[in-house]
């Protein structure tokens, strides 16, 4: 089985490219297990790296909340929370990791150190990485999990738009940084109103639908392991046509729902 193989044949990556890869690898190398084989992370990392070339950029993201409890976030230690593929982007001595203490990324390519640069206080909006994501041009590769489901900038999109339902709140905690130094820093997400407590509808899974109906989503499978591609910059519209127009009704159910009057 030659996973990276694939992925070429389908012409979803190109030379040049931005690709956020969002992945829970564990139905690939069940895949690979099926076929006598060992999945190599790795080699999928340096294939994926081939696809985009020098000219591109390849993601992964690194995120870890642990930061909201108020314990420190160390630069060089703090490890991911999403996923193994992640996690082992995160190893590598070629991949830059990004400053937010919550929502960081392994990053590779040629705006490597511009991206790293990025010290932003807010998770999302302007000025934000995910914007950056957008200026990019940049594409979601989402591998063994439903598009959908990891894709962490529709919270980019919520405040962009400010639904009703989200408020920004800081954390204040320790924040050791690249060169070893300790200082108190606060940084904001733009968390839950537990009184009304959004709660994701199956993952996304009917605004999925409704993007994969319209070419927004691109779809295949490798062996058991679900595959998906978007154009960044294409979701936004439609997520935002839901949040503003609908409702959010394709995207959660509500305990109290905020756009009642």
């Amino acid at each position: 089985m030659d996973f990276i193989k694939h992925i070429k044949e389908l012409g979803w990556i190109n030379k040049g490219d931005t690709v956020y890869v969002i992945s829970d690898a564990l139905s690939l190398a069940k895949d690979y297990r099926e076929n006598g084989q060992r999945l190599d992370l790795n080699q999928v990392i340096d294939g994926l790296k081939d696809m985009v070339g020098e000219e591109g950029n390849l993601l992964f993201p690194t995120f870890n909340w642990d930061f909201c409890k108020g314990v420190a976030f160390d630069y060089g230690k703090t490890p991911c929370k999403t996923g193994a593929l992640s996690k082992a982007a995160l190893k590598r001595e070629d991949f830059i990791r990004t400053s937010h203490p919550l929502y960081s990324f392994a990053v590779w390519g040629k705006e490597a150190v511009s991206l790293a640069s990025i010290d932003n206080k807010n998770a999302f909006g302007e000025g934000t990485f995910f914007e950056e994501l957008e200026r990019l041009n940049g594409k979601a590769l989402v591998i063994g999990i439903p598009a959908l489901s990891g894709f962490t900038y529709i919270h980019h999109v919520e405040q962009m738009v400010q639904v009703p339902f989200r408020y920004n709140k800081d954390f204040t905690a320790d924040y050791i940084d690249r060169d070893g130094n300790t200082t108190s820093r606060t940084y904001s997400m733009y968390v839950r109103d537990l009184d009304m407590n959004p709660v994701h509808i199956n993952g996304f899974a009917p605004l999925e639908a409704i993007m994969l109906d319209s070419g927004v989503i691109k779809r295949d499978v490798y062996g058991q392991t679900m595959l998906s591609l978007m154009n960044i910059k294409d979701t936004f519209e439609p997520i935002k046509r839901d949040l503003c127009e609908n409702g959010a009704k394709n995207m959660y159910t509500f305990t109290q729902n905020p756009y009642m009057d």
